[in-house]
C-alpha cells in the first residue's frame, strides 16, 4: 500500500496549474541559482551529456550549479527542452516543485506558493473571499518529487500537536474584516501574547491554549475585548519613523532606497489619509498578502526563540511593503500589474534572502515588551 503524507495548505495550491504563456517574468528566465544533487547530475551524464555540460560543481554548497542565465533550456515558445525531449522525470527539484514552498513539521508538511510566481501572485493576492485552507493526503510520488523542503520547523511536543488550531485562529484574527489591518495585528500581537505565557509556564495547561484558541475565533469575545484591546495601543508616528530609518539603514545600508522609505516614513503621520484610502481601496490584496506571509514564512516559529519577536519580524515586513506600495502609489495610480510587480519584488527581497528576515529579527531582540513594539507599528485607530 501506497504511503500517503498529510499535507496543510491554502486551497489555492491545488488550483494552481504552472502556465507560462501567462507569465510577465518566466521563471526560467531569472538570473537565479538553480542547482542540482549529485544524483541528479549522474542522471544528466547517462542521459544527455550536453545537459550536464551545463553545470558546474560549488564546492560551498556541495551541488551543481547551471552556469548560464537565462536557462539555455528555455525554447522560444518559452517551453522546456529537457521536458519535452526526455519527460518530467529528468527536472530537477527545484524546477519540478517551484513556485511550491514546503515546511517540514515532522508529522506533517505544509505546502503554500510564492509571489515571484506571477500566476501564483495573481491567484494569491487578487481573490475576494477569504483564503481557504484544507488538509490533504498526499502519494509518496508527488510528495518525493514535488517537495523542496524550504523551511524546517523544530517544535516541542505541546506545541506540535496544536500547530495547525493555532495557525487556524491566525489567520482567522487576520481575516475578520470588521476592523482595519492594523487593528487585526494588534489583536494578533495580544493573541501571541497569550500564547507565549501559555508556552513559557512550568506547567503547560493544554486547556488554557485551547480556551485561548476558542476565545479569538468567537465573534462575541472579539466584540467584547477588541475596544479593550486598541485602547491600549497609542500609536507613536516617531517612533514608526525612527524604527524604519533604522531598519532601511541596517538591511541596505545608506542608499537611493533607503532614503525613499525613509523620507515616507518621516512623514508618515502626515500621509494618514492618503494611506488610509490606499488600504481601503486595496484591502484584500493586502489582506491575502498577509495570510500568505504568515503561512509560507512559518510565524511565530521562523526563528528560534521569542514568539512575540517572531510576531515583530512579520509586522515589520508588512509594513515595509506598505511603505513600498505608497511610496509608488504616490508618483502614479497602482494598476493590477504594478501591484504584482511589487509584491513579486518584495518577495525575491524577503523571502528568497533569509538574510534580511534574519537581521530584522536579531534588531528586534533588544527592543521592549510587546505594547511598546506594537506601538511603534500600529495603528488603532
Amino acid at each position: 500500500m501506497e504511503k500517503k503524507y498529510i499535507y496543510f495548505q491554502p486551497q489555492y495550491v491545488s488550483e494552481f496549474i504552472c502556465d507560462s504563456s501567462k507569465c510577465k517574468e518566466n521563471c526560467c528566465e531569472r538570473g537565479w541559482n538553480i542547482d542540482v544533487d549529485a544524483a541528479t547530475y549522474e542522471k544528466y551524464l547517462r542521459l544527455a551529456p550536453d545537459v550536464a555540460e551545463q553545470f558546474e560543481f560549488n564546492a560551498q554548497k556541495g551541488k551543481y550549479l547551471l552556469t548560464k542565465h537565462p536557462c539555455p533550456f528555455l525554447t522560444e515558445k518559452n517551453l522546456c527542452r529537457l521536458q519535452l525531449e526526455y519527460g518530467e522525470e529528468i527536472l530537477s527539484q527545484t524546477c519540478r516543485s517551484y513556485p511550491r514552498v514546503t515546511t517540514d513539521f515532522g508529522k506533517f508538511f505544509e505546502r503554500s506558493l510564492t509571489l515571484t510566481c506571477f500566476v501564483a501572485a495573481e491567484k494569491i493576492l487578487f481573490r475576494a473571499e477569504p483564503m481557504k485552507f484544507e488538509l490533504v493526503e498526499v502519494s509518496e510520488k508527488i510528495h518525493g518529487g514535488d517537495k523542496v523542503i524550504i523551511n524546517l520547523v523544530t517544535l516541542d511536543e505541546k506545541i506540535l500537536q496544536h500547530v495547525i488550531e493555532i495557525q487556524a485562529a491566525m489567520i482567522s484574527i487576520l481575516q475578520e474584516r470588521t476592523l482595519t489591518l492594523d487593528q487585526r495585528l494588534i489583536v494578533l500581537g495580544f493573541f501571541l501574547d497569550r500564547l507565549d505565557e501559555i508556552f513559557s509556564a512550568e506547567i503547560f495547561d493544554d486547556a488554557a491554549l485551547i480556551k485561548l484558541i476558542a476565545a479569538y475565533e468567537s465573534k462575541k469575545f472579539l466584540a467584547t475585548q477588541i475596544p479593550r484591546m486598541l485602547r491600549a495601543v497609542t500609536f507613536d508616528a516617531k517612533k514608526f519613523s525612527a524604527m524604519m530609518f533604522e531598519l532601511s539603514d541596517k538591511i541596505y545600508g545608506a542608499g537611493k532606497f533607503t532614503d525613499a522609505v525613509s523620507k515616507i516614513a518621516a512623514n508618515y503621520g502626515q500621509l494618514s489619509h492618503f494611506r488610509k484610502n490606499f488600504v481601503g481601496k486595496h484591502l484584500t490584496f493586502l489582506e491575502n498578502f498577509l495570510v500568505n506571509e504568515l503561512f509560507m514564512n512559518c510565524y511565530p516559529w521562523r526563528f528560534e526563540g521569542d514568539i512575540i519577536k517572531n510576531f515583530g519580524v512579520f509586522v515589520v515586513k508588512y509594513k515595509i511593503f506598505e511603505l513600498i506600495l505608497f511610496l509608488a502609489a504616490m508618483k502614479n495610480p497602482l494598476g493590477k500589474d504594478d501591484l504584482l510587480s511589487l509584491a513579486d519584488w518584495f518577495a525575491s527581497q524577503f523571502n528568497h534572502v533569509e538574510a534580511y528576515q534574519r537581521q530584522i529579527f536579531d534588531y528586534l531582540r533588544d527592543k521592549d515588551d510587546t505594547l511598546t513594539l506594537i506601538e511603534s507599528l500600529l495603528e488603532g485607530d
